[in-house]
């Protein structure tokens, strides 16, 4: 791709664009064929395995994915869970995630919401 280059994958419901993104994601894995990003193999057992988790941490770190509902992005059980989930993924310190947590929720204006559960439906 160029700079400024899009994509866009179009397809009828259930042709398997949301599992072709949950996979470039990697957050699941391929059950045939194989995918590399960053010269690596992506892989569940790269991600699980001791060297996997530098790459893993690298990965997560260059590649995203914003989903359409927002039911299926939030997953943690409160919010100030939610907000510590991606630095705490990233392999920061526990000292360092409260401090930015808690600053991020102060910016914010939600530190009221802090240990507010998640309501499922």
């Amino acid at each position: 791709m160029s700079p400024g280059e899009q994509i866009v994958v179009m397809g009828a419901n259930g042709s398997g664009k949301s599992t072709l993104l949950s996979i470039l994601a990697a957050l699941i894995f391929p059950t045939a064929g194989r995918f590399h990003a960053f010269g690596n193999p992506v892989t569940e057992e790269a991600f699980n395995s001791l060297e996997g988790n530098e790459f893993g941490r690298y990965f997560r770190k260059k590649v995203g994915v914003v989903f359409q509902n927002p039911d299926v992005q939030l997953f943690c059980s409160t919010v100030y869970d939610e907000i510590a989930f991606g630095p705490l993924q990233l392999g920061m310190p526990h000292t360092e995630v409260k401090r930015r947590t808690e600053e991020i929720m102060s910016l914010m204006g939600i530190v009221n919401l802090r240990d507010i559960e998640r309501r499922t439906h």
